[in-house]
C-alpha cells in the first residue's frame, strides 16, 4: 500500500514535496522492520534530502529521519556513519526539545548508545545509556518496558567493561520489568 502511496504522491505533488518526503519515510520504516536495511537505507536518504530543502537541515522531522537513517546504517555493520549521523539527529532534538526530553532519551540517545557499544567505547556508550536511562524513568516511571530496554543495553554495556555483578543486576532488573 506505502509503494502505492508512494506513486500517488509522487504524481499528484510531485517528487521532491514534503508529503513524498513522509511516504519515502514510513516505507523506509517498513523496509527496515522487515530486514531489507539497504533499500530502508536509500529510501531515507531521498526522504532526508526532501525534508532538508524543504524544512531546513536544523528540522526536528529531519532529526527522526537522520535516527532511522542511522539506525539503518547500524543495521548495515556502517558504525561510523551510523554514530556521526546519531550524533546530528541528537544536536537538532536537543535544539527543539528540551535535553531531558523523553522523545530524546527513547530513540536517539539509545541509538547513539548502541553505535558507541559498536564502536566499542563503552564507556561513552554507559554515559548514553545512563542519560536515556534517567530521562525515561523520570517520564514513565522506574517500570516502564522503554526503561527495560535501556537497563538491557546498559547492563550489556557493563559486561563489557567488566562489571559483571552489576550487568547481572540490570539484567534482572529489564527482565522483571519484561516479564510484568
Amino acid at each position: 500500500l506505502l509503494e502505492r502511496a508512494l506513486t500517488i504522491d509522487e504524481q499528484h505533488h510531485g517528487k521532491e514535496h514534503p508529503k513524498v518526503a513522509v511516504t519515502l519515510s514510513n516505507l523506509g520504516d517498513v523496509h527496515g522492520r522487515l530486514g531489507n536495511h539497504s533499500l530502508q537505507k536509500d529510501l531515507l536518504e531521498h526522504a532526508l534530502k526532501i525534508q532538508e530543502q524543504h524544512c531546513g537541515k536544523e528540522h526536528p522531522e529531519v532529526a527522526k529521519t537522520l535516527t532511522n537513517l542511522g539506525n539503518a546504517h547500524g543495521s548495515l555493520g556502517n558504525y561510523g556513519q551510523e554514530k556521526s549521523l546519531l550524533e546530528r539527529a541528537l544536536t537538532i532534538e536537543e535544539q527543539h526539545y528540551r535535553e531531558e526530553h523523553p522523545e530524546v532519551a527513547a530513540k536517539t540517545l539509545t541509538s547513539l548508545g548502541n553505535a558507541h557499544t559498536h564502536l566499542g567505547n563503552y564507556g561513552q556508550a554507559k554515559n548514553l545509556f545512563e542519560r536515556a536511562l534517567r530521562i525515561l524513568e523520570q517520564h514513565y516511571g522506574k517500570e516502564h518496558p522503554k526503561v527495560a530496554v535501556t537497563l538491557s543495553n546498559l547492563g550489556d554495556v557493563h559486561g563489557r567493561l567488566g562489571n559483571h555483578s552489576l550487568q547481572k543486576d540490570l539484567l534482572e532488573h529489564a527482565l522483571k520489568i519484561q516479564e510484568q
